[in-house]
């Protein structure tokens, strides 16, 4: 069985859409399509039902989509095995993060990766926390940073890195910007506007995790923007409040008072998220992730945190 087919058949049986295996792999839908059929040829079976509307995998599918899973990690182990073996660079690793952590976060971890293994090269994209996890999951990404936890789960393992502070974000001239070196708490803000992201969003989930214990006093949603940069923009011009993770860096030159958050669900976690059979380069990156995730290594599962990923 050719390897290049194998992996553009797990790409479709992950997302039952060729359309969508097409746009993932950067190749044309017609080329997806006659892989599959080659490989069918060769197998001698049909992998995919075809017969529905919605494409699906045949019993046969799904009895090789385990084995080629193994088959695409088994030889992805093997070549960076040998090239760092030999002295040359292994496979790049494609470490997935949503905006705010891809930005604060893991430029210090790809620094300390750099620094410590300079033949392992990693690529970081941005993502939804969706999209992080659903990408761990196919093999899109050999890692993923988010906020929140993941569910336990039988092909990948995650490990609590931080705990990042939430603040109150408002105008310098407001009158809570006073609080700033003590805190603020529900009582301090039951009657503010405040700017969120839309719902679905990992910002607006900490927004409403920090006030659930609160459901009498919610205060007022002024406006539901998709740019958490926008969101602290709009606070320096006065148009409201927000609570948001202390290391967005919007915060950095804004002209706003970031006050610590004292109320429910002060702090949130940041985790990381790898597949359990995966690359020998993932040891070097959760090595260089911060102390805290120390105790991480390859095949760990053990959720340090009951909070649900945003």
């Amino acid at each position: 069985m050719d390897l290049k087919r194998l992996k553009t058949f797990v790409h479709v049986a992950r997302t039952l859409n060729f359309s969508e295996a097409a746009r993932r792999i950067h190749r044309t839908q017609s080329s997806v399509t006659e892989q599959i059929q080659a490989l069918e040829a060769d197998l001698g079976v049909a992998l995919f039902d075809r017969a529905h509307r919605k494409l699906a995998l045949t019993p046969a599918g799904e009895c090789l989509l385990d084995h080629a899973t193994r088959l695409i990690e088994l030889a992805d182990a093997a070549r960076a095995a040998v090239l760092a073996a030999g002295g040359g660079a292994t496979h790049t690793l494609v470490v997935g993060g949503i905006e705010t952590i891809a930005a604060a976060f893991l430029p210090d971890v790809v620094a300390r990766m750099a620094a410590a293994h300079p033949h392992v090269s990693v690529r970081v994209t941005v993502g939804a926390t969706s999209a992080l996890h659903a990408g761990v999951r196919d093999g899109s990404l050999d890692a993923a940073c988010f906020f929140g936890t993941l569910a336990p789960d039988g092909d990948v393992a995650s490990s609590v890195v931080a705990h990042e502070p939430l603040v109150l974000v408002v105008p310098p001239a407001h009158p809570l910007a006073a609080k700033a070196p003590a805190g603020a708490s529900y009582a301090d803000i039951a009657h503010e506007p405040f700017l969120v992201t839309g719902q679905g969003c990992a910002y607006r989930r900490m927004f409403e995790s920090a006030l659930h214990a609160r459901p009498d006093a919610r205060p007022r949603i002024a406006g539901e923007f998709d740019s958490v940069a926008a969101i602290v923009g709009l606070v320096e011009r006065g148009l409201g409040c927000a609570i948001v993770p202390r290391m967005v860096p919007a915060l950095a030159d804004a002209r706003v008072a970031v006050v610590p958050w004292l109320g429910d669900a002060a702090t949130v976690p940041v985790s990381v998220a790898w597949r359990k059979r995966t690359a020998p380069a993932i040891a070097a990156l959760l090595a260089a992730l911060p102390a805290s995730a120390g105790a991480a290594t390859p095949g760990d599962d053990r959720r340090r945190d009951a909070i649900p990923s945003p």
